[in-house]
Formats: C-alpha cells, structure tokens, sequence
C-alpha cells in the first residue's frame, strides 16, 4: 500500500507537495482502515480522491507515480534521457533536480525510496527500511559514492559490482534486481507488479488481456455490465473472418511465432473520435489463424439475444470495460488477493455520478484491517466530495496559484469542517480553492 508521495521541481508543482495516505484521528469509516506492520497505532487509508479545476495539477502527480514506476522497472540505453520535468517557468527551478519521496508497504515491510534526477542523471538515491523503533538504511547514492547497510546483503562484493555497473541514467533498484540481487525483490515489485496506473485513455488492451489469462474474468464483467444498467446481458467471442485483423506488421509476425497452444489477444486500431475500437483473439488450427472478437450481448424486449461488437457501445460503456480489469482485482471476491494499488486519472470520465459512486462503494465494502487494496484518483466531479463516501482526510485540493506554481492541500487539515458540512458548497465558493478562475468573454445584448 502507499503510504506517502512527496513530489518537488515536477511540472507545475515547484515546491514539495505531498499526498498523506496516513490516517487522521478521524473517526468516520474507521473499519476500512488498514494495519501498518510493525506500528501499533498507525493506520493506512484505502482511498484518495484529488479534485481541482482544469491545468490545477491533478494529472500531474498522477504522472510523477507513472514516471518514478518507469525509472524503476525501465532499463534505458546510455543515451537515453531520465524522464523528468522540471518546474518550467522559472530559469533556476529548470536546471535543479527533480525530486521523488515515496513510501509504501511491501509484504510486511515498510520502505522508503528517495530520488533526486535531472535529466542528465541520478544524482540521490537512498532506500530505507521505515519501523517504530526507527529507520535502517539499505543503501545511498550520492552523485556516484555509495554506501551499502553490509548487513543485509549476503553478497555485499555483488552489490558492489553492480552498483559500478548502474549506468548514472537508471535506478540502482531496478539495475540490482536485474542482476539477481535478491533482497532489492520485494521493494522493485511493488513498482513492477503492485502498483497499477490507469489513464484517461480506455484500457482495452488490458481488458482482452484479462479476459483470457484470469479464470472468472469474462464472467465476472458480464456480471458488473449487466448490474451496472449498461442493456449488457453478457459478454462473448464470435469467430471472424482473418481479414478483420489490423493490418499491423507486428501482429502479423507475432501470428507466425505462435505455437499450437498459444493465444495471442489484439486491439484494433481506433476510428476517429477516440471511441471505437475492437478487442479479439488469435490462435492457430492446422496452421490457419482462427480469429475471435468479443462481442456484447443485449437481449430486446421479446426476449432475443443479439450481439454488437465492442465498438458501437457508448463512450461510457467501453471506459467501464476498460476499468473491469482494476475492479476485478479491487472488489471481486474470487479475483486477485494480495496486494494492490490502482491509481486512475479522472475516474470519473464518461460515467455517471452515480456509476462511479457505486464503483467507489463496492470497493470500501471490502476493505478491513487487513486489507491490502488501496484505489487513488482524480476527478472533477463534485458530486463525489461526499463526506457519506470519503473521509476527510482522504479528500485533497489540487490548486495553481498566481505564479503558477500548484499546490495539494489535504481536507482534514481545514480544522473547522463538520461531518454534516456541506462540502460542495463550501468548495465552490472557494472556502479551499482549487476551482478555476474563469475571465470573462463579454455580455449578452
């Protein structure tokens, strides 16, 4: 689970600027709250919401989580750029490094990695081991001298040949796992496996590839369509003509790679207007290619089943599709166990109120002490800044200032906000800023 994300000199966030996911003394939704190992008192929430007008700086912490997960897992060339961006609209911010804080519960473990890049190269990084009784380092980068905690590492002679062969553009973190440093594993997955990052853009390929690797996947979304009033009664494969395959060089490659019991999912290419799109299959008989698409199923009002294909369902229908893979793991009961944290751009896009609510209420339902599921996300929907919903400390503000410089500001640390307080209210007459500032175009005659 995430504990904290500390972000400085990243886009528009100039100073440092951090998301707590460390629970108030709040006493609302108090079950939902998770355990920290090895704290007795402390506890971790399972959801944060940030809300803020347009260009206020929402996606852009949704992107340092994206990037510092790409520094980590990623194994760039030597002349490849560290992907950072630096605050741009001062001259001295553009040429400081930028800086990453983040910790996080692995297994039974609490770590903290610090990073500092430029573009050019790693100048710090140091990872630590976070308890009660107090903080263990395991190793510091220091503009290339390092130093290793001897005591946890059985090899410290390999580390210290891998350290030399980190390249100053990559993450030791990543680079030491590559070369089989076992004690770095359970810190580098936690980047690599459980933390999920979903954006704006449907995630069709994501979908396809859980309908057909995760037993109860196809199921289970022909559930959610069916409970969630999208006219889906069910979801199917129906088998195609090859000539219905993207004429795409690599799928094409990849078709004459496979072997007999090998499936290979695809998405076809997007029509204008961003929404449609097919999903399908791909697996070899007698050497032919038999292709299969899915397809949705609506049942009329005499009882008859017809099928439509992925691309003529709404805008609203096929986010939802794209999301089924992260509630699968967040809110099925027979799905993924173990840990997990989704961090979604604009959850909210192209779905109801009321449908992203309900998404918000089925995954609270199971969350408990031991839980160890978190759902993070940026919206502007107003309607979700529901006290019935969140907690407060689980509500930030994201706001640019005059300068622009952006800014996140936790709702808990407003002193004087009731339970029963009307918190739309209160935001829209810029009681905790974060909405836009609109100019004026003119009057009406």
């Amino acid at each position: 689970m995430l504990l904290s994300f500390a972000v400085e000199n990243w886009m528009s966030y100039r100073n440092e600027a951090t998301l707590s996911l460390i629970s108030s003394l709040e006493r609302q939704h108090m079950s939902t709250l998770s355990k920290v190992p090895g704290f007795r008192s402390k506890k971790v929430l399972p959801l944060a919401a940030i809300y803020g007008g347009n260009a206020s700086g929402k996606t852009g912490m949704f992107k340092a989580l994206s990037c510092l997960k790409q520094m980590v897992i990623s194994n760039p060339s030597v002349n490849n750029v560290v992907p950072v961006v630096p605050f741009a609209f001062d001259a001295e911010s553009s040429l400081k490094p930028t800086m990453f804080d983040v910790a996080f519960i692995a297994k039974n473990t609490v770590y903290r990695l610090v990073v500092e890049a430029t573009m050019d190269a790693i100048h710090y990084e140091s990872l630590e081991v976070i308890s009660e009784k107090g903080n263990t380092g395991i190793y510091e980068r220091n503009d290339g001298q390092w130093v290793f905690n001897q005591a946890f590492f059985i090899d410290s002679e390999h580390v210290e040949y891998a350290a030399k062969s980190t390249r100053v553009n990559q993450l030791f973190l990543g680079s030491a796992v590559a070369q089989n440093i076992v004690e770095l594993r359970e810190a580098y997955d936690w980047f690599d496996v459980t933390l999920e990052l979903v954006g704006v853009e449907s995630q069709a390929w994501s979908f396809a590839t859980n309908a057909i690797r995760k037993e109860g996947f196809l199921e289970y979304a022909s559930t959610v369509l069916s409970r969630l009033d999208t006219g889906i009664v069910e979801l199917t494969t129906e088998k195609v003509s090859p000539d219905r395959l993207p004429q795409n060089a690599t799928i094409r490659k990849d078709i004459s790679e496979l072997g007999p019991d090998e499936l290979l999912t695809f998405v076809g290419e997007r029509t204008a207007g961003d929404y449609g799109f097919e999903m399908g299959t791909i697996r070899l008989e007698n050497g032919q290619p038999i292709v299969e698409l899915f397809s949705t199923v609506h049942m009329s009002s005499n009882g008859e089943k017809y099928s439509l294909p992925i691309s003529m369902e709404s805008s609203g229908t096929q986010r939802l599709m794209g999301l089924l893979p992260m509630l699968f793991d967040l809110i099925n009961p027979d799905g993924s166990t173990g840990e997990k944290v989704y961090v979604v751009d604009e959850l909210d896009r192209c779905l109801h109120t009321m449908l992203t609510k309900r998404l918000i209420e089925d995954f609270t339902v199971g969350c408990r002490s031991d839980t160890r599921k978190q759902l993070l996300f940026t919206t502007h929907d107003l309607l979700l800044m529901d006290q019935s919903l969140l907690r407060r400390d689980e509500m930030f503000i994201s706001q640019r200032n005059a300068d622009g410089c952006s800014e996140l500001v936790g709702l808990s640390e407003y002193r004087d906000i009731r339970y029963d307080k009307d918190l739309i209210r209160s935001y829209l007459d810029g009681r905790f800023g974060g909405i836009p500032m609109l100019g004026e175009l003119g009057t009406r005659g």
